[in-house]
């Protein structure tokens, strides 16, 4: 009962971020002041977080994920979680190549990086952990 919990707020966590990035960029449509404020926050991120060097190193995570995880895949035939986490990096890579027009484009990278983040640790769990002996 507790694992299914934990597994309903992990993916609540890890949809959350895509979703509120989704609604900021409707809303910066419609809002002034969420147009205003995210575009304080993209000055503010490509000033910090996101400098093309840093973006160039994202991109090469992302790739580097993707091997990963289709090596994983392959090799110890994975499950879902693997497979979600190489679609995701993909996702990652496109959404960094293509969309950089968007509003509220790097709320919906931030939102990426968050989704991974969970779900490397979950492959983590699921690959390093002991299988139960019956």
């Amino acid at each position: 009962m507790i694992k299914k919990i934990i597994y309903f707020l992990v993916i609540l966590v890890q949809f959350s971020g895509i979703c509120i990035a989704i609604f900021l960029e409707n809303l910066s449509s419609k809002k002034m002041g969420v147009a205003r404020y995210l575009t304080y926050k993209k000055q503010e991120f490509e000033s910090t977080l996101f400098t093309p060097a840093n973006e160039h190193l994202l991109m090469y995570l992302l790739i580097l994920g993707t091997i990963v995880c289709l090596a994983l895949l392959l090799i110890k035939k994975g499950g879902g979680v693997v497979l979600f986490a190489a679609l995701v990096n993909s996702i990652g890579i496109i959404f960094i190549q293509f969309e950089k027009e968007l509003q509220a484009y790097h709320f919906f990278i931030l939102g990426i990086l968050i989704v991974l983040v969970i779900q490397y640790v979950w492959i983590t769990y699921f690959y390093l952990r002991k299988p139960e002996v019956k």
